[in-house]
């Protein structure tokens, strides 16, 4: 049992699949230079060390996507890498305005942290919060509802933590050079994005440098029409650094720039007709240093971490339908740091620590600026602990005092205590319990710096507060897991961050279950889930037009991964689908409802044994052309039956993605 707790024209297709052979053959040209340069004869190794950023396993129930499924999904942007699980979904298909949900709250209620550094992103309600390349993912991995006291403050819905590679993943041992390049080509955009990434090590120093950027044309939906705005356009640089003692200790330094320059719709979230799109400049910079002990002994295994984050955002929104242009500028700052230690017993690990944030937001709309100021500081206690062979227990709480100062220099303080209960019981050989409560302290955040205003009020302000609960049961036999969970959330006094009112807020619910299996044999693996999301706003239907950063309504859908390896060719085959089932329920509020829509995607990879280290693949995407607007997507719930302007932005028809990877 897993024991979650621990653990022929020129502009036509011919020239289209010209580009994407030739780009083919130079990176295999590129490869057998290097592979005679280099008199390689084994297979890339990738070392896989001990990490200072890495977090305990999540608890059972919770989400944790690994490096080889990372590589499996070969993702684009951060919807790519949560395609497959249930729990979690991701709005827009334009990576700018990308927004996580877990269980239907969306990221803005979840502590969500880079390498350990927390984000603190909220520019404007139509640009997403979680904005990142993910091609140097390591592990992802989630905590839905029940988050443990020691990740962090305002995790009123759970977490989100993302880790990325450094030079030691790229190295192998024995070697002092490393890393890969890989190009790809999109049919739909006519665009290529370039990733390399080159690494070494001598001693105890590792380096890394990374490099990403995109380009290409507005994408075509499925009926053929150009969405407007929707062009590729990002860019990311990260360069890391460590160095490991011959003590064990470990001292790392990451920073990161990541911008996305382009022309977008006045509202980046969703198409809106009444609009013309202009400029937008998003910029984003991490900066993060971590020490940590990777021989560490019972009663000494620090970790420490401090981080600065600064996000960027200008751009200008011309809407007709209101006869008005509007210019929306947002800085937001962030010092963050975090001081642990970790003590092992005979039961199991006790975290123990303190950490805090320093956010500053300057910013507004329409020629006003104003600047917020919050902080929080938290200490916090978790033991994660197995008491039996067959009871596991992961207990913590937290204290915080946090503080908002507004642009009018008022000041709100608050201070509470988060406390949460996990339990694993193996109750036979195959089936394992699980259960989950935790109430939660919010604190006060940030307000919406692009919408910064004059008439901005903060008397009476209340800080948040979550409840929630999970229940659910695990079964295992020989090649088959079935997990299955059923959650509630409730999140009192969230607050509205765009209102001018600072003191309005809202109660969200979310409650639903999750379930997943999977059956793995030689060469394959079979993957199916199933999700049902019921998640109000003051008890009522959902309006996408005002429900910016509290969440969505899911509904149900179904998951269907499949995936089969032929050793003797090297060659992988796979697809991912999705069934949404449509919901009437809300017909009166939105024009029709939530529609429903199955979307499949096939893809194919080859490991050509003659040159190795290559990868050549070919994905196909939204495989049967269909007309759709994703379930997640902020505007579907925004096309009113009182207005019908507002519409979600369709997905992309048919896409055919060829890349070609090299190894080094």
């Amino acid at each position: 049992m897993s024991h979650g707790l621990f653990c022929p024209s020129f502009s036509g297709q011919n020239f289209k699949t010209g580009l994407m052979v030739g780009a083919a053959f130079v990176v295999m040209a590129t490869a057998a230079q290097a592979q005679d340069a280099q008199q390689q004869t084994d297979q890339t190794i990738v070392f896989a060390p001990i990490s200072i950023d890495a977090k305990a396993d999540v608890i059972t129930g919770g989400v944790q996507i690994e490096q080889e499924d990372l590589d499996r999904a070969n993702p684009e942007t951060m919807r790519d890498v949560f395609r497959q699980e249930p729990a979690v979904t991701v709005s827009s298909p334009i990576g700018i305005s990308q927004q996580i949900h877990v269980n239907g709250v969306e990221d803005t209620n979840l502590a969500v942290d880079i390498d350990g550094a927390r984000q603190a992103n909220k520019t404007y309600h139509h640009i997403g919060t979680t904005i990142m390349d993910p091609g140097m993912l390591k592990a992802v991995k989630v905590e839905t509802g029940v988050a443990p006291a020691d990740a962090g403050p305002n995790a009123l819905a759970g977490t989100i933590s993302l880790e990325m590679k450094d030079g030691r993943d790229f190295v192998a041992p024995g070697d002092n050079f490393g890393g890969f390049g890989k190009i790809s080509f999109n049919s739909n955009t006519d665009g290529f994005t370039e990733e390399a990434a080159v690494a070494g090590r001598m001693g105890g120093l590792d380096i890394m440098a990374y490099g990403m950027t995109s380009d290409g044309h507005a994408y075509e939906d499925g009926d053929g029409n150009t969405v407007e705005g929707s062009d590729p356009a990002a860019d990311n640089l990260l360069f890391k650094v460590g160095y490991t003692a011959d003590n064990g200790y470990r001292v790392k330094f990451a920073a990161q720039h990541f911008d996305d320059l382009a022309v977008r719709p006045p509202r980046p979230d969703f198409d809106f007709s009444g609009g013309n799109p202009a400029p937008t400049e998003y910029r984003r910079q991490n900066y993060t240093l971590s020490f940590g002990d990777e021989t560490p002994t019972e009663m000494w295994d620090p970790k420490l971490r401090l981080a600065y984050t600064n996000t960027r955002l200008d751009m200008t929104t011309t809407m007709n339908r209101f006869n008005a242009v509007a210019h929306v500028e947002a800085d937001i700052q962030t010092l963050n740091g975090k001081a642990s230690n970790t003590f092992t017993t005979d039961v199991g690990k006790i975290t123990t620590g303190l950490d805090f944030y320093n956010d500053v937001g300057k910013g507004g709309r329409s020629g006003y600026k104003g600047t917020e100021k919050a902080s929080n500081v938290g200490a916090f206690v978790q033991a994660r602990t197995s008491w039996t062979d067959d009871l596991r227990t992961s207990v913590g709480t937290r204290y915080d005092f946090s503080r908002l100062e507004g642009h009018d220099n008022s000041k709100n303080t608050a201070n509470g205590a988060s406390v949460n209960a996990n339990i694993e019981y193996d109750i036979t050989n195959q089936f394992m319990g699980y259960a989950g409560a935790g109430s939660t302290f919010g604190g006060f955040q940030l307000g919406e710096i692009g919408l910064a205003r004059s008439a901005n009020t903060y008397d009476g302000m209340e800080a948040s507060r979550s409840t929630n609960y999970k229940v659910g049961l695990v079964y295992e036999y020989d090649k088959i897991t079935i997990d299955g969970n059923t959650y509630w959330t409730q999140i009192n006094d969230a607050l509205l961050l765009n209102k001018s009112n600072r003191a309005d807020n809202a109660t969200i619910h979310s409650r639903g279950f999750n379930i997943s299996g999977s059956y793995k044999y030689g060469n394959g693996f079979v993957r199916a889930g199933f999700a049902a999301n019921n998640t109000r706003i003051n008890s009522q239907y959902l309006d996408g037009r005002s429900a910016d950063y509290l969440g969505q309504d899911m509904g149900k859908s179904f998951n269907l991964e499949v995936a089969h390896t032929i050793d003797p060719y090297g060659l992988t085959l796979g697809t991912t689908n999705q069934l949404m089932l449509p919901d009437e329920s809300q017909k009166g509020i939105t024009v029709s409802g939530l529609d429903g829509y199955f979307v499949s995607n096939i893809y194919a990879e080859w490991y050509p044994e003659m040159l190795e280290g290559l990868n050549l693949r070919l994905d196909v995407k939204n495989l049967f052309d269909h007309m759709y607007s994703d379930r997640s997507n902020v505007g579907i719930n925004s096309e009113s039956a009182a207005t019908g302007t507002i519409a979600s932005f369709y997905e992309p028809g048919r896409s055919f993605i060829l890349s070609a990877r090299y190894d080094f």
